[in-house]
């Protein structure tokens, strides 16, 4: 099991590891934050702004929303394909499950788009 981690390639080891990680980096990424507001109760938008202008949390808010991204398209493809099967809704499982993966894809590359493009 862990000879197939250590090579990366695709398996369902990789997939589950991977997904564990994008869930601590996110949390550690929200606990920073809400460290940070905790610890500045009275701040305005300046020093907000000015905390994401940081370089090191500017590179972490891109880390973090590629690993929402991975995150959330690993979940969606999980529950499409358990849940969205021809034996539980039907004939429409064709079309929908495509449908849904194919609009979660959209707005994990949209997050990516828009995260590079509002940081600069």
């Amino acid at each position: 099991m862990v000879l197939k981690l250590l090579k990366l390639r695709k398996t369902g080891v990789f997939d589950y590891i991977f997904v564990r990680v994008t869930a601590v980096i996110q949390a550690v990424y929200f606990s920073v934050i809400t460290f940070y507001w905790l610890v500045n109760r009275d701040f305005n938008y300046q020093q907000f702004s000015g905390f994401f202008d940081i370089l090191l949390i500017e590179i972490f808010t891109i880390i973090v929303a590629m690993s929402i991204a991975y995150h959330s398209i690993k979940g969606i493809w999980n529950v499409a394909t358990d849940y969205l099967t021809q034996a539980q809704i039907g004939a429409s499982a064709r079309v929908l499950r495509p449908m849904v993966i194919g609009f979660s894809w959209f707005q994990a590359l949209g997050l990516i788009f828009c995260s590079f493009f509002i940081l600069g």
